[in-house]
């Protein structure tokens, strides 16, 4: 009986196989192109790239966009051109959107937790072994991972450098699905600024 069970599987499991080759192979209304977003056989890599265009607005003229969702990097609602590429010694976004210049500039300033190392340092103590430097802010585990937050004291943290990372420039580009999902932002401040150094630690249990 078993014997038979599994060789009847096979069997269907087979059939199964083939019918869906028929299916790709054009015998249904399914296609090579549509099991793609892009659009394309999925054995084709002769990828043609959407041709879109980018906003020209000029720094500081531009309208800025509502956040997609609570502390979401915005998007970037002026033209980029000849601001990138960013590199860790060349970064033209600084000079409008650091705290210390951004409202005269008319600019969102980075946020603070761009100015926060959560990546504990480690170093080599007299015994050799590897210990974690840095102020612990939140306790998980007990102790096995920790979270920790650094002030870099007004330095943006060199991993934050490569701004073009997380914001990118708008552009007309379609979405390829519908998307129906709609932010739940708490406060009207949470549209236009993160409150991320605030929070990043909500939920996580600080008493162990």
């Amino acid at each position: 009986m078993k014997k038979f069970s599994k060789i009847a599987l096979s069997v269907a499991a087979l059939g199964l196989f083939i019918g869906g080759c028929a299916v790709v192979n054009g015998s249904s209304d399914i296609t090579p192109e549509s099991l793609s977003l892009r659009k394309a056989p999925v054995h084709d890599e002769n990828i043609k790239i959407q041709k879109v265009n980018y906003i020209k607005a000029a720094p500081g003229q531009a309208k800025t966009f509502e956040r997609s969702y609570v502390n979401a990097p915005p998007l970037i609602p002026h033209s980029v051109e000849g601001l990138v590429p960013i590199t860790k010694n060349n970064n033209a976004c600084l000079g409008c959107h650091m705290p210390e210049v951004a409202k005269a500039m008319h600019a969102t300033p980075i946020p603070k937790s761009h100015f926060m190392n959560f990546r504990p340092t480690e170093v080599i103590a007299k015994d050799g072994k590897l210990i974690k430097k840095g102020r612990v802010v939140a306790k998980v585990n007990g102790g096995a991972n920790d979270v920790y937050a650094t002030p870099t004291h007004g330095k943006l943290y060199p991993g934050r450098f490569n701004c073009t990372q997380c914001h990118i420039a708008q552009s007309d580009a379609k979405p390829l699905v519908k998307n129906t999902f709609k932010p739940d932002f708490v406060t009207t401040k949470e549209m236009e600024s993160s409150n991320l150094a605030n929070t990043f630690d909500q939920g996580v249990d600080t008493t162990k």
